[in-house]
């Protein structure tokens, strides 16, 4: 069963920490969605059905660490598609 309207808040913040890197508009789109995969897959999931809940039950210190942690886990993840890569390139 697909939910249409369930989505995991970590997936916009992932996007958004690659949108303010310029992630977006100056790489391959493969490279950036591999970044983001390998970001989101270390990241714990926060579900929600409707955005405006996220800002209305969360914390504003909660905000401020699911920031942190995707700012880290993108920088892991960014080391990690660069250290394959490199690797494959031999």
């Amino acid at each position: 069963m697909l939910f249409q309207n369930v989505q995991n808040y970590y997936e916009k913040l992932v996007l958004e920490e690659l949108t303010e890197r310029d992630f977006m508009s100056g790489y391959e789109q493969g490279y950036v969605e591999d970044i983001a995969c390998v970001a989101l897959n270390n990241l714990p999931v926060q579900y929600f059905r409707f955005e405006v809940d996220m800002g209305f039950y969360m914390e504003s210190e909660d905000y401020v660490l699911m920031r942190k942690q995707v700012k880290q886990a993108v920088n892991d993840a960014v080391i990690f598609i660069n250290d394959k890569l490199a690797k494959e390139n031999g």
